[in-house]
């Protein structure tokens, strides 16, 4: 499902941004402050790559999450994933040349 984006362009914005700023452009209705801390503790806790891996993967890294963490999990990406593309922060994947 997610493969279809290039999740180290987003990562880079996310990591380069400050967070007061991402905060402002990302938290709606939708996309809580609890969505905002898990996706905070992806990208402040994880390499590039591996946060790549779990944006493909739709999983997430060994980390404490609290109750509310917990309870959003399961939608987590997909709200994730609505939340970037609002912004165009996901750009399609390139797909290499045969």
């Amino acid at each position: 499902m997610t493969t279809q984006y290039d999740a180290n362009l987003a990562y880079q914005f996310l990591v380069n941004t400050p967070e007061s700023a991402l905060r402002k452009m990302l938290i709606n209705p939708q996309f809580t402050d609890v969505h905002f801390s898990i996706l905070m503790k992806m990208v402040k806790g994880c390499s590039e790559g591996d946060f790549c891996e779990h944006f493909y993967k739709c999983d997430f890294p060994k980390a404490k999450y609290n109750a509310k963490e917990i309870g959003l999990k399961e939608t987590f990406w997909s709200s994730c994933i609505t939340a970037l593309n609002q912004h165009g922060l996901l750009q399609p994947a390139q797909k290499a040349a045969a």
